[in-house]
């Protein structure tokens, strides 16, 4: 049978392309003539994980990834789906931990840990699916705080450098010079003829002349306290005291007044009295002011002839 020249090409070209398709599976790592399991999982973030990544199991590699896609329903979330070529059976609640291979490279590929679940997975099913950040999650809030602090550096800096403007230095300096001037006057207040000095040394003269006096001091106060226990003994206190008794007996008598005892207490709390003694001046004052006009009413006095004006009065 003759085979057509269409025909070897198009053989060539399959085989090609299969051989294509198998180099570059091979290269990937994946064995296309190998039956494999596939699973899922779901992740926030694979932190730049490929299609190409590798799957371990206690550091064996036991599959590959095969591909990523954002979830259909909910945009945020990443499905991986990963073929394992050995038969291993996935106990539940395992997990499916992305990882860093190399810290240079920063390459990222997938750790099986699996729990200790007695249940078991089947192919198809879906892994709960980890991130670790390995040494990047002790570095990334380093890398924070530090930026932070270089943050914060930068605005001491520009506070800095606001303040110290041009007006700012030159009230620094003009400070700075009157510090230098007051500190070059109290040097001159401690030398030998300064006034501070001089002010310390009468000090320590009044001092040496009190200490001195000490004794004539002593004796002053001796006395003024003698002078205190003579003016105590004195007369000035019975004094005081029949001061004091005097006070009392006017507070009683007025007391009494008040309450309207004795003549004083009846004339200010009764008026009855009040009026005859007004009445009785008044009529006093008419008695004695017809003696005055008419003597004669009430006098009959004569040297002569005074006995026979009686007689004839008879």
């Amino acid at each position: 049978m003759k085979i057509s020249k269409e025909a070897k090409i198009g053989i060539i070209a399959l085989i090609t392309l299969i051989a294509f398709f198998w180099g570059l599976n091979f290269l990937k790592g994946i064995n296309i003539f190998k039956s494999v399991d596939e699973y899922y999982a779901v992740y926030n973030n694979i932190e730049g994980l490929l299609e190409s990544g590798v799957v371990y199991l206690n550091g064996y590699k036991v599959g590959n990834v095969r591909s990523i896609h954002f979830h259909s329903k909910d945009p945020v979330k990443i499905i991986v789906r990963f073929a394992l070529e050995e038969k291993i059976k996935i106990p539940e609640n395992s997990v499916a931990l992305i990882i860093s291979s190399s810290m240079i490279s920063g390459v990222k590929d997938i750790n099986l840990v699996l729990s200790d679940n007695r249940e078991f997975v089947s192919p198809g099913d879906t892994l709960i699916g980890k991130l670790d950040k390995g040494i990047s999650g002790f570095i990334e809030p380093i890398k924070y705080q530090a930026e932070e602090t270089l943050a914060n550096i930068d605005s001491v800096l520009y506070i800095i450098k606001s303040l110290f403007n041009k007006t700012t230095r030159a009230n620094l300096q003009h400070s700075i010079a009157n510090l230098d001037s007051i500190t070059t006057s109290f040097n001159g207040s401690l030398s030998e003829n300064g006034s501070l000095t001089k002010s310390l040394d009468n000090l320590a003269k009044l001092t040496s002349d009190l200490r001195n006096k000490s004794k004539e001091l002593t004796s002053i106060l001796v006395d003024f306290s003698s002078f205190s226990d003579s003016l105590a003994k004195s007369e000035i206190k019975a004094a005081i005291n029949n001061t004091n008794k005097t006070m009392a007996e006017t507070s009683e008598i007025l007391e009494k007044i008040n309450s309207g005892q004795g003549t004083a207490g009846m004339l200010v709390h009764n008026d009855t009295l009040y009026h005859n003694l007004k009445n009785a001046s008044a009529n006093l004052d008419i008695l004695i002011r017809d003696l005055k006009e008419h003597p004669k009413k009430y006098v009959h006095f004569s040297i002569f002839g005074g006995r026979n004006e009686s007689k004839k009065s008879r």
